[in-house]
């Protein structure tokens, strides 16, 4: 069985072109064709060839090819260093106000957070130069919470903060689904609630799209398809948290009342959810509560999941098996270079393995490191864990030597 992530994406990426910096050759990417189905956009964005995401200040494409972390800058004998390092740095990727970057129509689009508040939508090259504003769709009392690009239409999520009228009154909000058209920038409201607690996109495909709304009564979830522009209520169990799968038939999802801490599967034929991995099965393998066992990826082996523990430390990766079903503890944890580390969280999953981040704890900070390493040594328990892009500074800002030291400590 071939691979599939639920989150389906269709992008040639062309070409990479070399660069001069530091007096080594760099590479940035470069593509004049490519073509784009489905993406989420977020923290990171991952397409068919490669993965773009902020890291220390710079927007970074991952290629999947050689696992290398690439600043998206055509500047020559660029240093490629971010704000924090130098406040007049010139690099095409230290765009600050970038948060999330994504390809689309042969250009590099992005969603900037403006200093009066909201957001607008600017493009570029797909090198990273001459930024411009295509226009501003969240206003300043308005949120952006995260989207999906389908063809030219970008599917999102925002808050908006309703005055009141009233001045010793509370702010309330309103979270409202829009869809916005890339190309002309026209944006239409599709779902609007007041007084929930939160409407969350869980996955989807380039045909539709999973998401909850959490009020006081509870949690439902919906399917809503992106050409009819119409929701129907779903089966699933209890409040879920991430939705992954392998086929247009089904995926899998962590769910619990209190906490995710049962894996699912839920069949879209019959509308049905049954336990692939129960609470008790889990805790027997990991050996003690926990509060969220986070499914990372789906192979044909089995499914990936993460388990976290209550505090946070010593979470563990786990794969059920197809096979057999009894769940395998896997000795990625133990394997990460450095001590004080725990796994954090799946960036992107491959057809050959996984990229992630980890965690290293230090007195009073952390750091948050970033690593590759195949489905093969990954099962084999091999430590061959590829840095996919270093780490500069720490969580609260100080700076790291070549080693990755904290400097002056």
């Amino acid at each position: 069985m071939k691979k599939r992530r639920f989150i389906s994406f269709v992008f040639v990426l062309i070409l990479c072109l070399g660069m001069i910096g530091c007096g080594k050759e760099k590479k940035t990417p470069v593509s004049d064709k490519f073509q784009s189905d489905y993406m989420e956009v977020g923290f990171g964005t991952t397409v068919e060839e490669g993965y773009f995401r902020v890291l220390n200040g710079l927007l970074y494409y991952i290629d999947f090819e050689t696992m290398e972390g690439i600043p998206i800058c055509n500047k020559p004998n660029c240093r490629h260093i971010s704000w924090k390092e130098d406040r007049n740095t010139k690099c095409d990727a230290a765009n600050i106000d970038i948060s999330t970057a994504f390809p689309h129509e042969g250009k590099l689009y992005g969603i900037r957070s403006l200093s009066d508040g909201g957001s607008e939508l600017v493009v570029s090259d797909l090198d990273g130069g001459d930024w411009k504003s295509k226009g501003m769709f969240i206003t300043a009392e308005e949120s952006f919470r995260g989207g999906v690009v389908v063809k030219n239409q970008m599917f999102f999520l925002k808050d908006v903060v309703i005055k009141p009228t009233d001045q010793e009154a509370e702010m309330e909000r309103d979270i409202v689904m829009c869809v916005l058209n890339l190309d002309t920038m026209e944006s239409k409201e599709l779902r609007r609630e007041h007084g929930v607690f939160s409407i969350q996109f869980l996955g989807g495909t380039k045909d539709y799209q999973m998401y909850s709304v959490k009020g006081e009564n509870g949690v439902t979830c919906y399917q809503f398809d992106y050409d009819q522009e119409i929701s129907k209520e779903i089966a699933i169990e209890g409040s879920p948290g991430i939705m992954i799968g392998t086929e247009e038939t089904g995926f899998y999802y962590n769910s619990g009342n209190d906490a995710q801490t049962t894996l699912y599967r839920y069949d879209t034929e019959t509308d049905t959810s049954e336990i692939y991995a129960s609470e008790e099965e889990i805790k027997t393998v990991f050996g003690s509560d926990y509060i969220y066992a986070i499914p990372w990826d789906i192979r044909e082996e089995g499914l990936l999941f993460c388990v976290y523990p209550w505090g946070g430390i010593g979470s563990e990766l786990f794969l059920k098996e197809n096979d057999s079903g009894e769940i395998r503890k896997l000795s990625l944890a133990e394997n990460l270079s450095r001590e004080n580390c725990v796994l954090n969280s799946c960036m992107f999953g491959t057809e050959d393995g996984i990229g992630f981040s980890y965690l290293q704890s230090l007195d009073s900070d952390s750091i948050e490191r970033y690593g590759y390493i195949s489905w093969e040594d990954l099962l084999a328990g091999k430590n061959n864990i590829k840095t996919l892009v270093e780490t500069k500074f720490t969580g609260g800002g100080k700076p790291l030597d070549e080693e990755g030291n904290v400097i002056g400590e």
